[in-house]
């Protein structure tokens, strides 16, 4: 215990926070300080510790040997301390402030944060960081040194100390614009082969999926124009007579803003797809937490995406 006494234990939350975050700008936002009180506090920590902890290297930093060293004894000391004071606390978003990091595909987007932006926006105390979550390497790195709180995905990451839960079955459809020229009510096997279509480059969204069940039925896809996100399918479909399969939720969701229209599929998807939320372990029963995953599993159930409803 010798060795704390000269610690401010709150400097231990900023050396977490800046180890995260990789750079003082991130920390400090993530903190809701100031930049110079985050570099304040990291000065008196090195001066406790003999070390300078974080080094530059280009824009940002990196951690030295003795920082690398200190971090997991660093977050285990702060879980425990976090975890017996957030038994006896709860959350409310209209007078607490947190920042969330979130890595989310971008066709679950539209469907839940809008609606989750409206929950909190009067409040001014919650905000929202989202990144890609594609790069399954990287979101393991982000999760394991807390960069990232939460995965919002169509798969469950195999990653140790997790805790994953469903967020909700996914229905899959077809979008076309309205008023396309060759589509009159049901899309048949032999229009949804002649149809060009948009789709997906990189195996995204249950891509191999997808191509399984139309080999498995012998259909073909007309592929005649590959993106990388799932924003560029609604004005791409709206304004061409190209057609794309997609969530249902989503093109409820992108049908508030573009004149497209949803088609069932001419066939069936066995084993029902479904959208998952991944977090760390230690997250579980935190309040913030907890009460993140249940609102947006709530949003996400009762399909409240798109323009608030008017009175």
């Amino acid at each position: 215990m010798n060795a704390l006494r000269n610690i401010d234990l709150n400097l231990l939350v900023v050396f977490e926070a800046i180890y995260s975050s990789g750079n003082i700008t991130s920390a400090a936002r993530k903190l809701g300080v100031s930049q110079p009180t985050i570099s304040n506090s990291l000065a008196r920590l090195r001066d406790s510790i003999g070390d300078p902890l974080f080094v530059r290297e280009g824009r940002g930093i990196k951690p030295t040997a003795r920082a690398v060293q200190l971090i997991e004894s660093v977050r285990q000391a702060l879980y425990l301390i976090e975890g017996g004071i957030a038994r006896a606390e709860s959350f409310d978003p209209s007078v607490d402030k947190s920042h969330f990091r979130i890595a989310m595909l971008d066709l679950i987007e539209p469907i839940i944060m809008p609606a989750l932006m409206r929950d909190v926006q009067a409040s001014g105390n919650i905000s929202f960081e989202i990144i890609p979550a594609a790069d399954g390497k990287m979101l393991k790195q982000k999760l394991n040194d807390g960069s990232i709180e939460l995965i919002v995905a169509d798969y469950q990451p195999h990653i140790n100390d997790t805790a994953c839960e469903p967020l909700g079955p996914v229905e899959a459809v077809m979008i076309a614009r309205k008023g396309h020229p060759k589509i009159d009510g049901e899309i048949t096997k032999e229009m949804f082969s002649a149809l060009g279509h948009v789709a997906i480059y990189s195996d995204v969204w249950g891509r191999a999926r997808m191509v399984e069940v139309l080999e498995r039925l012998n259909l073909r896809r007309n592929i005649v124009y590959t993106v990388t996100r799932f924003w560029s399918f609604p004005n791409i479909v709206a304004t061409t007579d190209l057609v794309a399969i997609v969530p249902a939720k989503f093109a409820k969701a992108m049908e508030e803003f573009y004149p497209l229209q949803t088609l069932h599929l001419p066939f069936s998807v066995p084993d029902e797809q479904t959208f998952y939320m991944t977090w760390k372990s230690g997250n579980t029963d935190k309040p913030h937490h907890i009460w993140l995953r249940k609102t947006m599993a709530a949003i996400y159930s009762g399909s409240e995406t798109g323009r608030p409803v008017s009175d």
